[in-house]
């Protein structure tokens, strides 16, 4: 077992980096060659904040996490949003319209049924479906030192066997498998456990997992009327694979680095304010995905909303879509 501390995303990608280059195992998995942790790792970071990368060898996409982040907190799976960001996702659909490990209805919209997910449209809730934020919420406003809030992402009905009872054969299973938010026993602020059953270190916990999920922490919290504590991520296997070897070992030679926290004012307190924005930036991102010529920049007044939409508006304005 590995357990390491670092204060930001920065220090955890250098440190992650060096660990797997001095104990790293080469072997074959699915057709490619990968180097990996031998035993489980838990990396703890005591400032969530700091989550954005600014280690230039890394050349980490900032809008990506934003993105996934909203695609993720409206409940969503569709490949049509998510590609407009990151192309090269659609080589993990099964379809090529549905996402079927997607986080954003196993988030917001669990059933436990056997049919994939397929959500394209805001504020769906399915009969019988649990919108597993709405119970986080509540655990903590039924008993502010509760152990039970946990989001399962995992969904064994859809991820083990088919209609036919033999075992899964999908592109996409998903790799976290829960949430577990957790006050500290002596401060009024929301840890976060996140744990992983496999985590690419590039294209996984550096590139979007762990911001997907200290962002959470972050709205969660406010809503919960909590300050941020700690963000504790669990690896069962930590790898990269050997495309990634020239970078992971630049990574592994940096020395020094600075971390760049970031924090903005909130204005939402219950999870039916957070989830009128977050309805109103998705609508915002949809005009200016799809109609982009006719689209008016806007504002919000809420600062963290406010820079999560400029994050969005930038991207899109700057790929020559907008007036």
């Amino acid at each position: 077992m590995y357990s390491e501390t670092y204060v930001g995303i920065n220090a955890f990608l250098i440190g992650a980096s060096k660990l797997l280059v001095s104990e790293g195992v080469r072997r074959a998995t699915r057709g490619n060659l990968c180097y990996e942790l031998p035993a489980p790792a838990i990396f703890k970071i005591t400032n969530p904040l700091a989550r954005e990368i600014t280690i230039p060898v890394r050349k980490w996409n900032p809008t990506l996490p934003y993105a996934e982040s909203l695609w993720i907190a409206s409940g969503r799976n569709d490949m049509a949003y998510i590609t407009h960001y990151l192309p090269r996702m659609m080589d993990y659909s099964d379809d090529g319209v549905s996402m079927r490990g997607g986080y954003g209805p196993r988030y917001r919209d669990y059933n436990g049924g056997a049919e994939d997910y397929r959500v394209e449209t805001l504020n769906v809730r399915q009969k019988g479906s649990v919108d597993q934020l709405r119970y986080v919420v509540e655990c903590f406003e039924a008993d502010a030192e509760t152990r039970r809030a946990v989001i399962s992402f995992g969904d064994p009905m859809k991820d083990d066997f088919d209609d036919g009872g033999r075992l899964k054969i999908t592109k996409d299973i998903p790799c976290t498998r829960e949430l577990h938010f957790i006050k500290q026993p002596d401060a009024n602020k929301l840890d976060l456990i996140a744990r992983m059953r496999s985590n690419d270190l590039i294209w996984g916990a550096s590139a979007i997992n762990i911001f997907n999920y200290t962002f959470m922490q972050e709205y969660v919290a406010a809503i919960l009327g909590m300050e941020i504590g700690n963000y504790y991520h669990i690896a069962d296997n930590l790898h990269y694979y050997e495309h990634h070897d020239l970078m992971v070992h630049k990574l592994a030679k940096v020395d020094e680095c600075e971390e760049r926290p970031l924090s903005y004012a909130k204005s939402f307190r219950t999870l039916q304010e957070f989830d009128s924005l977050v309805t109103r930036l998705s609508e915002e991102e949809h005009a200016m995905r799809c109609v982009a010529k006719s689209y008016k920049e806007i504002g919000f007044d809420d600062k963290f909303f406010q820079h999560w939409y400029e994050v969005l508006y930038m991207h899109n304005r700057g790929k020559g879509e907008m007036p």
